[in-house]
C-alpha cells in the first residue's frame, strides 16, 4: 500500500513540473459554449438567448414529448390542433425559463494539483451550488489534450486550444463544441 501511495505522489510531483500545469489550476467560469447546439454566451441576456435554443429544439421536442410531426401540419385540425397549440405553450415556457437559468447561473470548473475536477453551478443571488460533479483530470502539456473522467465508465477527451493565466478556450469533440473560460478567483463552495 505504502508503494502505491508514494507511485501515486511522484506522479502528482512530476505533473506539477510540466509546462504550462501550473495555469490550468484554480476556478474557471464558462463564459461561452453552446446550449444544445446553439452558441450562448453568459455574459449576455439569457432569455433571447434561450429562446434561440427552444425554437432550434422545436421540433424535435413535438416529435419526443407530443408524438407531432410537423410534416403532418396539415392533418392536425379541430381539437387536435388546439391542444397542441396549448402544449406548444405551455412547454414553450416552462422550457425557455429552465435554459434562461441554466444560461443565467454561473458554471464553474475548478482543476485541483491532485488531478480532481470539481463542476458546479452557483446561483448569483444566493450563493447556492446545484449540480455539483467530481471528475479526475489527466492533462498532457506537449499535445495540449485533457482527459476528463466522469463518475461513469465514459471519458472526454478534450484538446486545450489556448490556455494563458486568465483565458482557456477547450475542444471537446464528443460535443463538437469550444468552450470558453475565464479564471475567478474567490472562495470554493
Amino acid at each position: 500500500m505504502l508503494i502505491l501511495f508514494a507511485g501515486a505522489l511522484s506522479r502528482l510531483a512530476a505533473q506539477d513540473t510540466l509546462p504550462g500545469y501550473r495555469l490550468l489550476l484554480g476556478r474557471w467560469e464558462v463564459v461561452r459554449y453552446h446550449e444544445q447546439g446553439v452558441p450562448v454566451d453568459k455574459r449576455l441576456d439569457p432569455l433571447p438567448q434561450a429562446q434561440a435554443v427552444y425554437r432550434h429544439l422545436q421540433e424535435e421536442r413535438a416529435r419526443m414529448y407530443y408524438g407531432y410531426d410537423y410534416r403532418w401540419e396539415e392533418g392536425l385540425q379541430g381539437r387536435r390542433a388546439a391542444q397542441y397549440l396549448r402544449w406548444i405553450a405551455e412547454d414553450s415556457a416552462r422550457e425557455v425559463q429552465r435554459i434562461a437559468a441554466a444560461i443565467r447561473d454561473p458554471y464553474f470548473a475548478v482543476f485541483f494539483a491532485d488531478s480532481t475536477l470539481s463542476l458546479y453551478n452557483k446561483d448569483p443571488e444566493t450563493g447556492l451550488v446545484s449540480h455539483p460533479e467530481a471528475w479526475r483530470y489527466v492533462y498532457a502539456p506537449a499535445t495540449s489534450s485533457l482527459d476528463l473522467h466522469p463518475a461513469s465508465y465514459q471519458k472526454w477527451e478534450g484538446q486545450i486550444l489556448l490556455l494563458t493565466a486568465q483565458r482557456m478556450r477547450l475542444y471537446l469533440p464528443q460535443e463538437a463544441e469550444a468552450v470558453e473560460l475565464e479564471k475567478r478567483d474567490g472562495t470554493l463552495p
